[in-house]
């Protein structure tokens, strides 16, 4: 079966799917699966043409090299100058609430 097959065979499912939560599931599948490919086609070009603008026959792409610093440990530095945790609390700012959905099997 080849990719667009595949594509078509996948969208002509979701069609036929009348439930939100199954579509969802099926949709998500595709989203990770685009995800992980999309990843690997960026290490591909990275690796090919480096940094800068380069041109694709129809489109491009920018690669820039980013250097940033790593996160600071939270639970450290409230150890090593004493701050407890009720004092930590009194800088945070309002909470707010989440709503996550997550397609499971």
């Amino acid at each position: 079966m080849t990719e667009v097959q595949a594509t078509i065979q996948a969208l002509s499912t979701i069609e036929s799917l009348t439930n939100n939560i199954d579509t969802l599931a099926v949709l998500d599948r595709q989203v990770k699966d685009l995800t992980t490919k999309c990843k690997s086609l960026k290490e591909e070009i990275t690796n090919a043409y480096g940094e800068g603008k380069h041109r694709g026959e129809k489109y491009g792409v920018r690669i820039t090299i980013e250097n940033r610093k790593g996160s600071v440990d939270m639970e450290k530095l409230c150890a090593a100058f004493g701050i407890t945790e009720s004092q930590l609390d009194s800088f945070r700012g309002e909470s707010s609430a989440v709503i996550k959905v997550a397609s499971i099997a």
